[in-house]
C-alpha cells in the first residue's frame, strides 16, 4: 500500500510540474474521464433520479444504491457582484467539473449557498452539504436575539434547496467552542441544538440534519441527529486510527462522517499532504465511515473581509492549479468505499441454517454482492424441514452441506471442516451483509494481528413490534474491553483465523441453540489469544418478530448460560448471570443508569480531547426485576394468607418490579417513527418478562438439564477413595523432567476433551485448579513439586472437596432453621429441617464419589507423562 501511494504521489508531482492541468480544463474531457473511471455509477452520482439521501444503518443511500460521500469543503470566497461569498457561475462550474474528475461527489459550504450553486452542483453530479452560519462563538444562550437569529437562519437554510436534487444534508452548527459549552452546560446546549434540529425538520421533514462537533466537545449527546459529523485533524496515523475507533464506538448505530480533515502545505509540504490525505481517506473507508470531507478545495480562502495567506490547506492552489494531493485523492477515491489492500487472504463465509426459508434468500443475495476479491460461501443445512434445501438449489455458486439436525455448534464445525479460506467468517441465516463487510473484517484482522474479529449487528426496518423487541434487553451484542479489544463478539458477525479455531477444537457441540459464540471467545482468550473489533463491519440482523418468539429466544439464552456456567464458573455470579469484564454495547444493553456522566475537560476547560465518562449500569437496581425477587414475593403472598398485613409488602415488591421495567423502557432507544406510549408499554412488558423467562430457563437447566461430564478412559489403576472429610492427597514420581506445570497442562487437556467444568487460578487463589464435577460441590487441587536432581521430580497433589455456593448457603439456612425450631419446640418444622439436612448430607456424599472421578483425571494425566503414583501418599 505504501509503495502504491508513493507512485501515485510521484505521478501527481510530474503532472503538476508538467502543467498538464490545461488538458483537464476541457469540461467534456473531464466528464469522459470520470465515466471512464467508473465514477458515473448511481451510488456515485448524488443527484441521480432526484431521490433524497437517506440513512441506512451506518451508511447513506439514495434510491436503491449506497452513497459513499467523498467531499471537499468549498469556501468561503471573496464576495462576488451579488454579494455572495461564492465564485461566479462559470468558475463554479469549472470547480465542480474538476472535483468530479478527482472522484469527489460532495462539497461542504460554510454559508447558505445561492440557487446557482445548487444548479451548478447538480449539473456535475455533486451534492451540497450546507453549514448554517449562526453566531456560535458567543454565549448564545444568554442572548435572546442570537437564539432568534440561529432559528431564523436554520429555517432559511431548510427552506433553501429543500426540493433540489443536489442537496445532501444540513449542519445546524459547527464546532461550538468548548468554553462556551462549559459556560452554558452541556445539557442546555444539547436542548438548544435539538430545538434547531426540530426547526429544520419542520421546514424540510425529509432533509438530513447533523451537527459538526470536534474532539473538545465529543461528550455532547446528540442522538436526535440523523448522522454524526466530526472535524478531526490528527497527523499521526496511529492516533488517527485509534480516534476513528473511538468515534465509531461512540456513535453506535449512526453513520459517522468526517466533516473536516486536512494538512497545511506551507508547514508540511505538498508531497506530505498528498500522502497524508490519501492515507486518511483510505483509512476512513476501511473503517466503515459513511463519508469524508477534505479541508479544503483551494487555497483561495477569505474570512473577515480579507484573504487568509498564512496557511494553505487546499488540494488546489489559489489559481486552481492542482497540488499533488489532488492526484493522490483521485487515486484513493477510485477505491472508495473500501477497496481491500493487495494480498488479502481468502475467506470462507459459513452460514448455518435451520428452517430458514423466510430469510435465507436475502442473506445469500447480500453475500453474493460482497466486494471482496477472494471468498466462498458455505451453507450448512442443519436438518431443515421447510423449503431451505430447495432454495439452496437456486444458488449453484454456494457450497451447501446437508446434515441431520445436530445443533448449531456441529453445523459451524462442519462449515469449518470444509472451508478453504485462511479466515472463516460466520453469519446467521436471518442476517444480510453490507458489500464491504468482509473487507472491513479482514483488514482489521490483518492490521491488529488478533485471532478473531467481530462487528456490530443492526436492526433493519421490520415494523413497530420488531423495533420494540430490538429495544428490549438480551439482544446479541458485542462486549468491548477497549475500543479495539473485544471480550465477546456475537455469532451473527464474527471471523476467525482458521488455524487458531482448529487449534482449540472449534465449537463445543454441547451448545445446540446458543452460547457457542461466548464459549469459543472465552476459550480463545484462555489459550492466550485476543479478539478485536471492526465497528464498520456491520450486518443487518432481523430480530424476533413477536414477543412470544423473543421470549423463546431468551429461554434458549438462559439454557445456554447454565451450560456455560458449568464450563466457565469463574465467569458467572451466584445467580448464574455472566460477569463481563468489558462493556456491553448496543441499544438493548442491560442495566439502569442512575447517576450522571462526568466530563474530563482539562485544566480550565482547555483539553483538546474532552471525554465523557459514563458510570457503569447500576445492576443492583435491577434486583426487583429478578426471578428471585418474584419468588420472594410469592412466598410473602403465601405468608399473607395467614397474616394479612404482609399483603402490603407483596404490593410494594411488585410495584418495585414494575418500576424497574418502566425505567428500563424509558431509557430504551426507539426510532422516532416507532416511539410512543404504546411502544414504551410493550418494551416495559418485555423488560419485565425477560429476566423471569431467562432465569427460569437457567435454573431449570441447572437443576435438571445440566450436562454430565463425559466418562474418562480407564487408567488401569484402582480408584482413589475420597473420605467424608473431603481431603485427600496424591503423589507422582517422574524421572523424565516433567514437573507439576506439565501435569496441570495435561489435566486441563483432559478436562476440556471430556467437557468437565473448571476454574483456573488467576493469581489470587491458594489453589491451582477448581474442578466442577458435581453441581453441588467443587474439588480444589493444589500442587507442589520436589526436585530430586537428574530430572527426577516428585509431584504432590492435595485435593479438597468444598460445597458449592448454593449447597453451603442452603445447609447453613436449614441448620439454623432446624436449631431454632427445636429450641421453640416446633417439632414439625424441626423434622422438615432435619430431612433437608439429610438431603444435603446425601449430596455431599455424592460429591465425594464425583471427587474420585476428578482425582482419576490426575491419575490419567500422570500416566500420560509416564509418572508413577507414590503409594505412600494416601489420606
Amino acid at each position: 500500500m505504501r509503495s502504491r501511494l508513493s507512485r501515485s504521489t510521484d505521478s501527481a508531482e510530474e503532472k503538476t510540474n508538467g502543467g498538464d492541468w490545461d488538458e483537464l480544463r476541457d469540461l467534456s474531457t473531464l466528464a469522459a474521464a470520470g465515466q471512464a473511471r467508473g465514477l458515473g455509477r448511481a451510488n456515485d452520482v448524488p443527484g441521480a433520479a432526484g431521490a433524497r439521501v437517506r440513512v441506512e444503518g451506518k451508511l447513506f443511500a439514495r434510491g436503491q444504491e449506497r452513497l459513499a460521500v467523498r467531499g471537499v469543503t468549498y469556501g468561503p470566497f471573496a464576495p462576488t457582484g451579488d454579494g455572495e461569498p461564492f465564485p461566479s457561475p462559470l468558475a463554479m462550474a469549472e470547480d465542480f467539473s474538476r472535483m468530479r474528475a478527482a472522484g469527489l461527489n460532495a462539497v461542504r459550504t460554510y454559508h447558505l449557498p445561492p440557487d446557482r450553486l445548487f444548479d451548478a452542483a447538480a449539473a456535475q453530479g455533486v451534492s451540497v452539504f450546507v453549514d448554517v452560519p449562526w453566531p456560535r462563538h458567543v454565549c448564545f444562550l444568554d442572548s435572546a436575539e442570537v437564539r432568534r437569529e440561529a432559528r431564523s437562519l436554520v429555517r432559511k437554510a431548510a427552506e433553501r434547496g429543500r426540493s433540489h436534487p443536489a442537496l445532501f444534508a444540513r449542519s445546524i452548527g459547527n464546532e461550538i467552542p468548548a468554553s462556551i459549552v462549559r459556560w452554558h452546560g452541556a445539557r442546555r446546549v444539547e436542548r438548544f441544538l435539538a430545538e434547531l434540529a426540530d426547526v429544520a425538520r419542520q421546514a424540510d421533514p425529509d432533509g438530513l440534519v447533523t451537527y459538526a462537533s470536534y474532539p473538545s466537545t465529543e461528550y455532547l449527546d446528540l442522538a436526535f441527529l440523523d448522522f454524526v459529523t466530526f472535524n478531526v485533524y490528527l497527523h499521526d496515523p496511529t492516533a488517527f486510527r485509534r480516534y476513528l475507533f473511538r468515534l465509531q464506538n461512540l456513535v453506535g448505530d449512526q453513520p459517522l462522517v468526517l466533516g473536516e480533515l486536512g494538512m497545511d502545505t506551507l508547514r508540511h509540504g505538498e508531497p506530505e499532504q498528498a500522502r497524508h490525505l490519501a492515507r486518511q481517506v483510505r483509512e476512513a473507508g476501511l473503517m466503515g465511515l459513511a463519508g469524508t470531507f477534505v479541508f479544503s478545495w483551494t487555497d483561495d480562502w477569505h474570512t473577515g473581509g480579507h484573504p487568509i495567506e498564512d496557511w494553505a490547506f487546499g488540494i488546489t492552489r489559489a489559481d486552481r492549479s492542482p497540488k499533488a494531493s489532488y492526484h493522490a485523492l483521485r487515486a484513493a477515491f477510485t477505491e472508495v468505499p473500501a477497496a481491500p489492500p493487495a494480498g488479502m487472504p481468502r475467506i470462507s463465509v459459513v452460514v448455518c441454517a435451520y428452517n430458514a426459508e423466510a430469510t435465507l434468500e436475502q442473506c445469500l443475495r447480500s453475500l453474493s454482492a460482497l466486494r471482496y476479491p477472494d471468498y466462498e460461501v458455505i451453507v450448512v443445512d442443519d436438518g431443515s424441514t421447510d423449503g431451505t434445501r430447495a432454495l439452496l438449489e437456486r444458488f449453484p455458486e454456494v457450497r451447501s452441506l446437508h446434515q441431520p439436525n445436530r445443533g448449531l455448534s456441529v453445523a459451524r464445525n462442519e462449515g469449518l471442516r470444509i472451508a478453504t479460506g485462511a479466515i472463516v467468517a460466520y453469519t446467521d441465516a436471518d442476517c444480510y451483509a453490507e458489500p464491504e463487510w468482509l473487507t472491513c473484517l479482514a483488514w482489521q484482522l490483518q492490521q491488529s494481528g488478533a485471532a478473531a474479529v467481530g462487528g456490530p449487528n443492526l436492526t433493519p426496518e421490520d415494523g413497530r413490534l420488531a423495533a420494540c423487541v430490538a429495544a428490549a434487553p438480551g439482544q446479541p451484542t458485542h462486549v468491548l474491553e477497549s475500543d479495539q479489544v473485544a471480550e465477546h463478539i456475537p455469532g451473527c458477525n464474527m471471523a476467525f483465523r482458521r488455524e487458531v479455531l482448529l487449534a482449540i477444537n472449534g465449537f463445543d457441540p454441547a451448545y445446540h441453540k446458543a452460547g457457542d459464540d461466548v464459549d469459543v471467545c472465552w476459550r480463545l482468550q484462555q489459550a492466550g489469544h485476543w479478539i478485536t473489533f471492526a465497528p464498520g463491519a456491520f450486518v443487518w440482523h432481523h430480530r424476533r418478530q413477536s414477543p412470544c418468539a423473543y421470549l423463546r429466544q431468551q429461554a434458549g439464552y438462559g439454557e445456554a448460560e447454565a451450560l456455560l456456567r458449568f464450563k466457565h464458573r469463574d465467569r458467572f455470579n451466584g445467580r448464574g448471570e455472566s460477569k463481563w469484564r468489558g462493556v456491553l454495547y448496543g441499544a438493548a444493553a442491560r442495566g439502569l443508569r442512575l447517576s450522571g456522566e462526568v466530563v474530563y475537560r482539562g485544566t480550565f476547560g482547555t483539553g483538546l480531547f474532552q471525554c465523557l465518562y459514563r458510570p457503569a449500569p447500576a445492576h443492583w437496581a435491577m434486583l426487583p426485576g429478578t426471578l428471585e425477587w418474584h419468588a420472594a414475593a410469592a412466598l410473602a403472598a403465601v405468608a399473607a394468607v395467614f397474616w394479612p398485613p404482609a399483603w402490603a409488602g407483596v404490593a410494594a415488591m411488585l410495584v418495585l418490579a414494575l418500576a424497574v421495567a418502566g425505567l428500563q423502557a424509558a431509557q430504551a432507544r426507539l426510532a422516532p417513527r416507532h416511539d410512543g406510549p404504546l411502544s414504551r408499554l410493550v418494551v416495559a412488558a418485555l423488560c419485565w418478562a425477560q429476566p423471569l423467562v431467562r432465569s427460569g430457563s437457567r435454573y431449570r437447566t441447572r437443576l435438571f438439564g445440566e450436562r454430565s461430564p463425559l466418562a474418562l478412559p480407564p487408567t488401569g489403576l484402582p480408584p482413589r477413595p475420597f473420605p467424608w472429610s473431603g481431603r485427600c492427597t496424591a503423589a507422582y514420581w517422574n524421572e523424565r523432567g516433567q514437573g507439576r506445570l506439565a501435569l496441570l497442562r495435561q489435566v486441563i487437556h483432559h478436562l476440556d476433551a471430556h467437557r468437565w467444568g473448571k476454574t483456573l487460578d488467576s493469581g489470587w487463589s491458594a489453589w491451582d485448579l477448581e474442578i466442577h464435577c458435581h453441581r453441588w460441590t467443587v474439588v480444589q487441587a493444589v500442587t507442589a513439586e520436589e526436585d530430586h536432581g537428574g530430572g527426577k521430580r516428585l509431584i504432590r497433589v492435595r485435593y479438597r472437596l468444598r460445597p458449592g455456593g448454593s449447597l453451603a448457603a442452603a445447609g447453613a439456612v436449614v441448620s439454623l432453621a432446624g436449631a431454632l425450631a427445636a429450641c421453640l419446640r416446633l417439632w414439625p418444622a424441626a423434622a422438615v429441617s432435619a430431612g433437608l439436612l439429610a438431603t444435603a448430607l446425601l449430596l455431599w456424599w455424592r460429591g465425594t464419589r464425583a471427587a474420585e472421578r476428578a482425582a482419576a483425571i490426575f491419575d490419567r494425566a500422570a500416566a500420560d507423562l509416564e509418572a508413577d503414583p507414590e503409594p505412600g501418599a494416601e489420606p
